[in-house]
């Protein structure tokens, strides 16, 4: 009688849950962490020097996109004063393509509502990179994490991109990326298809607008 009387009161409770979740707190679907298999997980390290040369190159190339509002610094709240730092940087076996984790650190004053109890806040972001001769070429794939604390900020990069990057489903329900970042087969899966889709895309485009610009429409910014 007593494990009804239980099942009658959690059944509810565990649905309410659910609804709250869904609806109110906006969580549109669960997805469990995904963790890469020890199998698969990507070792591949690149010298002391290379690092450096690569995060030296990289952050140059950040600092235009911050100064010039591109890519994930859009917002007005970006400014000359912005420090930008490098969190990791994951390389494919051949080290022809990048994964990157950078995070930007502003004071609480360039916030609309800042809170006064933190000098700073952080932002983090993932890039993509592919090397071409060089220079490495950036494709931003998220809208980052805000946290007072550069400690959270790096860590929800990490349980996205290592956890749960591979959770990912597109509109038919299936798996999108089906890696995550720190997964050795990462670097031949779909997530560079979709790159080079989007690429192919864009030179149509401009082609397009070059040859037959009355058939272009582009919104003012």
């Amino acid at each position: 009688m007593k494990k009804k009387t239980i099942l009658f009161i959690a059944v509810p409770l565990i649905v309410l849950a659910l609804l709250y979740f869904k609806y109110i707190f906006g969580w549109m679907e669960f997805r469990w962490n995904r963790d890469t298999p020890k199998a698969y997980l990507n070792h591949t390290a690149a010298d002391k020097k290379k690092y450096a040369q690569d995060t030296e190159d990289i952050l140059k190339k950040l600092q235009y996109f911050l100064k010039n509002h591109q890519k994930s610094f859009h917002s007005k709240e970006y400014f000359d004063s912005t420090q930008l730092s490098m969190d990791t940087i994951l390389y494919s076996p051949d080290f022809t393509k990048l994964a990157v984790f950078v995070i930007a650190k502003n004071p609480t004053s360039r916030q609309l509502a800042p809170d006064e109890r933190y000098d700073w806040y952080y932002n983090a972001y993932c890039y993509l990179g592919i090397r071409q001769k060089d220079s490495i070429d950036l494709i931003s794939i998220d809208e980052g994490h805000r946290s007072y604390f550069k400690k959270k900020a790096s860590e929800a990069l990490r349980t996205d991109y290592f956890r749960l990057y591979a959770t990912i489903k597109d509109v038919n329900g299936e798996y999108k990326y089906k890696y995550n970042l720190n997964d050795i087969r990462f670097w031949n899966g779909p997530a560079w298809k979709e790159i080079d889709d989007n690429k192919e895309q864009r030179r149509e485009f401009e082609k397009m607008k070059k040859e037959h610009p009355e058939n272009v429409f582009e919104p003012k910014e």
